[in-house]
């Protein structure tokens, strides 16, 4: 009984790792080149995608 209930256990488990968010970025980086001041604020969007199982919680983002 032990033997099942230990084999039921790490088959859970392990759906659970193998299910997991994964983000992946079109780009990684982007270089603005020379930018003057007088022209202003510049931006820009990066994509991305969910491709893991899971939903994908985005937490504290920040530029460095």
């Amino acid at each position: 009984m032990k033997k099942i209930l230990i084999v039921i256990v790490i088959l859970l488990l392990s759906n659970l790792l193998m299910a997991l968010p994964e983000i992946t970025f079109k780009e990684m980086e982007h270089d603005f080149g020379t930018i003057k001041e007088e022209d202003g604020p510049v931006e820009y969007k990066f994509e991305f995608t969910n491709t893991g199982d899971e939903p994908l919680k985005l937490i504290r983002v920040k530029a460095t």
